[in-house]
């Protein structure tokens, strides 16, 4: 068993910078559903909808698309922190929802597949893996400040939401809010952290001493050579609610998605190490036509001597919960409708918090004829800053309704230096009667 949790740890590892938010499709600097934009259309819709994220503080593409990767790798070492941080998420779903004149609500029903891994690593980390041990030879390698959790799983969400006139308008003269729960189904689940690790090399490589401190948990292990992406493998609950107060030209919005968990089945394994190597020096082989592999695998192990705190035990996770603040002003401009100014965090219950930044936007809404134009400034999340662009186009009599954006339009401008990908559409088609 240690062989497979090495093997995905590695693999994880060397795919996070292999590979080039939005969560609830209320994508994080967007409005909530609001009831009054969705009353001039057909009272029932139809969503298809994908959002991808790649987000991070300091890798870009130039690492591998440059054609030398031993001269750009140094470029991005001497950019890297203490910790490092990335993002990936992906989501993939079809909802319907049905306005209810008479009550003024909706009602929604959504189905979602979801991919998210965050991962942080240390700068000797990232040295470690592209360049070897020779740059560290009588240094120390701090392995503190790495983390991954990456989770797998589909959704099946209901919603209610209400539009609520006040006759007393002290507070405000309007409340909107949706509340929802969703009942998810697992599918696959690691995470790995470290606390005061480190590997240190003689002056002249001769020797390693270490000193090993990690936990490790991992859902169905016993599938990892016959790996499924549907299959259930755990199941949980999730809660979600916003709420709007409008007030004259004022409005307030709270938000929180993700409130929630999953508990995996009882193929799960928790493992851990607390390990420490003294003057290690290698395994010297006398006559390698007659290898004996099984002195090398007891040699092997005793470097790792993973210790299975609890096998074959249920194994509880938690979502990424996202908690978001706003303040929107509408503006009497020809064009501009209006501007908005917000912050969004993320905390996860467990052992290993998120590695996601507290962010600040201002973002501002217009209106040309039929199409629609939202943008953003944003400062935090899994990278340092980005540039947000939406553009929306109602056709068909306003039947179809096509939107495309991305939180991180500046890339477009980078080439091969690009650092931040993030894709989001919607395609919604009205129906019924329109009010």
């Amino acid at each position: 068993m240690n062989k497979y949790i090495i093997s995905i740890i590695l693999l994880t590892t060397i795919s996070a910078y292999s590979h080039t938010e939005i969560n609830g499709f209320n994508n994080d600097t967007n409005n909530i559903s609001i009831i009054d934009a969705e009353k001039k259309y057909r009272p029932n819709k139809i969503s298809i909808q994908n959002e991808f994220l790649f987000e991070n503080t300091d890798l870009n593409g130039m690492l591998f698309t440059s054609g030398n990767i031993d001269n750009y790798k140094n470029t991005i070492s001497s950019k890297l922190k203490d910790k490092n941080v990335l993002g990936i998420k992906n989501k993939f779903g079809i909802s319907y929802k049905k306005y209810i004149p008479s009550s003024e609500s909706y009602f929604s029903l959504g189905l979602f597949d979801r991919t998210e891994m965050d991962f942080s690593f240390s700068k000797d980390l990232f040295d470690l893996v592209f360049f070897g041990n020779k740059r560290f030879v009588g240094k120390i390698i701090n392995l503190d400040n790495t983390s991954l959790t990456a989770t797998r799983f589909q959704e099946i969400n209901l919603s209610y939401s209400k539009n609520i006139t006040l006759d007393k308008k002290k507070i405000a003269d309007e409340i909107q809010f949706n509340i929802g729960a969703s009942y998810l189904i697992g599918n696959s689940y690691i995470d790995f952290t470290t606390n005061q690790s480190f590997i240190e090399i003689g002056e002249n490589g001769e020797y390693i001493n270490s000193s090993l401190n990690f936990i490790a948990n991992v859902s169905d292990t016993n599938d990892i050579q016959n790996f499924n992406a549907f299959k259930s493998n755990g199941k949980g609950l999730s809660l979600n609610f916003d709420i709007k107060l409008i007030k004259e030209k004022n409005s307030i919005i709270f938000k929180c998605y993700d409130l929630g968990y999953i508990n995996w089945n009882d193929n799960s394994t928790t493992y851990s190490t607390k390990n420490n190597i003294n003057n290690f020096s290698g395994i010297v082989l006398e006559n390698i036509l007659s290898l004996n592999d099984s002195i090398i695998k007891n040699q092997l192990d005793s470097l790792s001597e993973f210790n299975i705190i609890k096998e074959n035990s249920n194994l509880k996770s938690y979502l990424n919960t996202t908690y978001h603040v706003s303040f929107q002003r509408e503006i009497d401009l020809k064009y501009l409708e209006y501007i908005k100014l917000g912050i969004i965090n993320k905390h996860r219950a467990g052992l290993i918090p998120t590695n996601y930044k507290t962010k600040y936007y201002l973002s501002s809404n217009s209106n040309l004829n039929s199409l629609n134009f939202k943008t953003n400034i944003n400062i935090g999340g899994y990278s340092k800053y980005g540039v947000g662009l939406e553009l929306s186009k109602d056709m068909l009599k306003k039947h179809l309704q096509i939107t495309l954006g991305t939180q991180h339009f500046e890339s477009i401008f980078k080439g091969a230096e690009i650092s931040n990908i993030d894709l989001y559409f919607y395609i919604n088609y009205y129906f019924g009667k329109q009010n």
